[in-house]
């Protein structure tokens, strides 16, 4: 995982996808390329499998403050998840992207993104709760939470909502806060599921927007609805 780009556009696959490189500020954050093609390919995976796909950010916290050498908390927490979502929804198949950070003055922790077929799980609530269940059974883990606005729902071959999810997600593989960790516990984590190329739709192209036209838009949209 070590190389980074610092663009604010990535080329993966036949699509260029925009990418958390620079905030309004303009802060510049560097992002690993390793995970975000790991991230594009899941979502665009999942999208071949469900013609519709909810997915859902959620922030996994653990207990110890230097980190743990490994990431076999991370391996449970997903098993145990996969488990209860499947019971829970009978969904087939559940993709999944996650990363490791530790900064200097927080604990450890995941920033996980989860997709699931929206034709079968219609809200987070139901994943948030099986998140919660996990971690109070699990003494090294802290209550998970919800970041700001934590799901959207993705139709195949809709490039716009696609982008925008892909553009949130990228922030996770920044580069900053993946430095510190154990000699086992890699930095990052997915599914593995494989393409449907029988039902695969590569979305139409269109006009390049960049990832600050996005958070212009994204921050005109929360301005809206305070005034609302």
């Amino acid at each position: 995982m070590r190389e980074v780009t610092y663009n604010e556009r990535i080329l993966l696959g036949d699509r260029w996808l925009p990418i958390y490189t620079k905030g309004l500020n303009g802060k510049v954050y560097g992002c690993y390329v390793e995970p975000l093609r790991a991230l594009e390919r899941q979502m665009t995976a999942m999208l071949s499998h469900h013609a519709n796909v909810l997915m859902i950010r959620v922030d996994i916290h653990v207990k110890e403050f230097e980190g743990t050498l490994d990431n076999k908390l991370m391996t449970d927490f997903m098993h145990e998840l996969r488990k209860g979502i499947k019971k829970a929804h009978s969904v087939k198949r559940i993709g999944y992207f996650w990363v490791r950070e530790i900064e200097t003055v927080k604990h450890q922790h995941y920033h996980l993104l989860i997709m699931v077929d929206a034709d079968k799980v219609n809200t987070p609530k139901g994943i948030f709760i099986e998140c919660e269940k996990i971690s109070r059974r699990t003494y090294e883990l802290a209550k998970p939470s919800l970041p700001p606005n934590p799901y959207v729902k993705v139709k195949r071959g809709d490039s716009e909502t696609f982008d925008r999810m892909f553009f949130r997600a990228s922030y996770l593989t920044k580069e900053r806060g993946k430095n510190r960790k154990g000699k086992y516990a890699n930095n990052y984590g997915s599914s593995n599921i494989a393409l449907n190329e029988k039902k695969h739709i590569t979305p139409t192209s269109r006009t390049f927007i960049s990832g600050i036209e996005y958070l212009k838009q994204i921050e005109a949209e929360a301005n809206k609805k305070k005034i609302a």
